[in-house]
């Protein structure tokens, strides 16, 4: 009797001992978003989610989310909107909401993994991924819905675990799954591929198996009817996009990317060699001992672990179809888009570990002190060290991230500090409007001809929509501030324009690669209004802070 209940303490004792590695994990998450947040200041994509968020009246807020200012569903912005109305606006309250949800998804990610891997290989497979993915990392400390959206998809795929484990018709148990594929494809467009992926995760699945559970995906494609209720809203976000879309054609450069994990940041060398190191040590003890090496795995955990393997290479496979599909039909692919695949890279990883690593609790079974301490070494110890230098990882990402200059702080430096100031791009006039205690000063210019012209680049078409739609949804903060080209120039006849340093480039008609910026963002409206115009003399003052500096004076 007290043999049994000292098993059970045991037992007990490491499943609590399992969970401090998640726990950390969690601690590293909102530790790098903490310091991430005192060294950086709100971009333009967050500020895009701060307006709304912010927004006093959150009946108000639904009317600017049904406008031109983000082409994303509700969900995040509603949930967002709650947070802010309890935790306030600041950088570090609305970016802790998406660490918040990275931390969830780390949590439910590890339990799930849990299911069909030991402790070693769950853990490494986690850890592996959310604490080192450059692009988990950044989007854990930015203002924007990918946490709130991996930690849904987090779930969705805890869910799909789960009914195969438990396959038992239960109404409840499908309106579950229903509920959470509805609240993914209401968090993001990409949404829709990623509740897919499961859908032909089950169908796969069932196939192999020869199953046939209709049940368990059903309700799925149920779901994707309620994407009807968001389609007002989608049509009229989506014309931000018109007469041309800002996403690039994809390079090749960017699928190799991502196939080849360094999205997911994980096979850095180190870390590469320091497995090879564990497979190699185990491969020793295991020829030495050949029973330690045995396995009895079920059939159903066979089966298990098939189906996981089965949604994780799928997951993998979206971004090369997004990228196919960018190539041929639409451009589509930016790789934050594309963050539900890091789960894709937790099964995959798990499972390779799991062939590597041998499972703690076996360490128990072995009665030979010094093949104890061998057997410790390779299956603990080595993989303990590993597992530390993930969970130091974020921390390390952050307070290696450079700190930001305010915006607008140096735009004094070539004097003429009583001159208006025209920012040619959407990104740093947002941030000088929001930053600067000049913001007064700075002014974005709406001429619906500069941006259409060809020359312009494909952003530009969407940055004048967005910012006329803040102008429409805020005008307290912006009517002022951006104003139509005829009334600024009839206004003011000497001022200062903030441009590319090249700000007489051209941009190609067909730009390819999102890291080549310059050929997606080329304003024309000093060219078109000023440079071609014998009214206006044009001064290139200098360089400030990567943005060509001129004075503009109207000839009398």
């Amino acid at each position: 009797m007290k043999t049994s209940q000292t098993t059970k303490e045991r037992t007990q004792s490491r499943i609590n001992l399992e969970h401090l590695f998640p726990l950390l994990g969690t601690i590293s998450l909102l530790s790098s978003c903490v310091i991430l947040s005192s060294k950086k200041y709100f971009w333009n994509d967050e500020l895009y989610s701060y307006y709304l968020l912010a927004d006093t009246s959150f009946s108000h807020m639904l009317g600017a989310f049904h406008d031109k200012i983000n082409n994303t569903p509700i969900i995040y912005f509603a949930a967002g909107w709650c947070w802010d109305a309890v935790f306030g606006s600041s950088e570090l309250s609305l970016r802790l909401f998406s660490s918040a949800g990275m931390c969830i998804a780390l949590f439910i990610t590890w339990h799930t993994l849990r299911y069909n891997y030991n402790f070693l290989s769950a853990a490494i497979g986690t850890l592996g991924v959310f604490c080192t993915s450059q692009l988990i990392l950044d989007q854990n400390a930015e203002a924007r819905m990918y946490g709130l959206f991996l930690a849904l998809f987090a779930w969705a795929f805890y869910h799909y675990e789960s009914a195969l484990k438990n396959p038992i018709s239960i109404k409840k148990y499908r309106f579950l799954g229903f509920l959470i594929h509805a609240l993914i494809i209401h968090t993001h467009l990409f949404g829709l591929f990623y509740s897919g992926a499961i859908v032909i995760a089950f169908i796969v699945r069932d196939t192999y198996f020869r199953d046939h559970t209709p049940k368990n995906y059903v309700p799925i494609l149920l779901s994707w009817c309620t994407f009807l209720l968001y389609l007002p809203s989608f049509l009229i976000q989506s014309d931000a996009g018109k007469p041309r879309t800002w996403i690039p054609e994809p390079t090749l450069y960017e699928l190799t990317k991502y196939v080849s994990l360094s999205s997911s940041d994980f096979v850095h060398i180190g870390i590469f060699l320091s497995l090879v190191l564990i497979a190699g040590l185990q491969f020793l003890v295991s020829s030495s001992h050949p029973a330690f090496s045995e396995k009895s795995i079920s059939t159903h955990e066979n089966t298990s672990k098939i189906s996981s393997l089965i949604l994780g290479y799928i997951l993998l496979f979206i971004p090369l179809f997004i990228w196919l599909f960018s190539k041929i039909i639409r451009p589509l692919y930016l790789e934050k888009y594309m963050i539900g695949s890091t789960i894709g890279w937790t099964i995959i990883i798990a499972y390779t570990c799991s062939t590597l690593l041998t499972d703690p609790n076996q360490v128990l079974k072995n009665s030979y002190a010094t093949r104890r301490f061998i057997t410790y070494g390779v299956g603990i110890l080595l993989p303990g060290m590993l597992l530390l230098v993930l969970l130091i990882n974020p921390v390390r990402f952050a307070y290696t991230f450079p700190k930001d200059t305010l915006p607008g702080s140096i735009d004094s430096s070539f004097g003429y500090e009583d001159l208006p100031v025209v920012e040619q791009t959407s990104h740093q006039f947002m941030r000088k409007i929001h930053y600067s205690p000049q913001k007064n000063r700075y002014y974005f210019i709406l001429d619906w001809q500069a941006p259409i012209d060809e020359k312009s680049g494909q952003f530009s078409p969407q940055e004048y929509k967005h910012l006329d739609a803040f102008k429409r949804n805020y005008p307290k903060i912006f009517e002022n501030n951006i104003m139509s080209s005829q009334d600024f120039l009839a206004k003011y006849e000497r001022f200062l324009v903030m441009d590319y340093a090249a700000y007489t480039r051209k941009c190609p008609l067909k730009a390819k690669g999102i890291h080549n910026w310059q050929d997606i963002h080329c304003p024309q409206w000093v060219e078109m209004r000023l440079l071609n115009n014998a009214s206006y003399k044009v001064t290139h003052l200098g360089v400030s802070s990567e943005e060509a500096v001129l004075l503009v004076e109207k000839q009398k």
